[in-house]
């Protein structure tokens, strides 16, 4: 089997909003409270959203990307510019039958060259703080930390941080 990374199409949002869904519920359910992950997954995963975000709204989001073997859609990402040099990763997730391979890096790679051919110097992700298996993904793959930050979504009440890493695109 040969995996594929490819820009996602209208037929593939049902999939992608599956995986994303999944994901975040399987990567969070020990770290972050039930109802915060509820609420991230109905406002980022949801199939209306992910249909919403299927084509690029340059330069801030490229639009999704997705990564198939066999035909079948196996992992989802997405990013864009949050300034001239400065890319952003929003999310990268597998299916859970394959988060353990590299599909996750080549959905990683295929992010760092939209960013670099938008002339991109520097890729920054944001990670819960407690995530190790994020951080550690990250850090494997050149990301730095640099600060920690109030979660997207955070209320006072939760208290939910996140790591900002940064990764220099050489």
């Amino acid at each position: 089997m040969t995996a594929v990374v490819r820009p996602a199409v209208e037929a593939d949002v049902a999939r992608i909003a599956a995986i994303c869904s999944s994901g975040y519920r399987d990567a969070y359910r020990e770290l972050l409270p039930e109802g915060y992950i509820e609420r991230s997954v109905v406002e980022f995963y949801s199939a209306e959203r992910v249909a919403k975000e299927i084509a690029p709204a340059l330069p801030g989001w490229f639009g999704y990307q997705v990564v198939e073997e066999d035909g079948l859609v196996l992992g989802a990402a997405g990013g864009g510019m949050t300034g001239p040099a400065a890319g952003e990763l929003s999310r990268v997730y597998l299916d859970a039958a394959v988060r353990e391979g590299e599909l996750g890096t080549l959905l990683l790679d295929r992010i760092i060259e939209q960013i670099r051919a938008a002339g991109g110097t520097e890729l920054w992700v944001s990670v819960f703080l407690g995530d190790r298996a994020g951080i550690g993904f990250y850090r494997a793959r050149g990301f730095q930390p640099v600060e920690t930050v109030r979660a997207a979504l955070s209320r006072v009440d939760d208290h939910i941080s996140s790591l900002r890493m940064c990764r220099r695109l050489e």
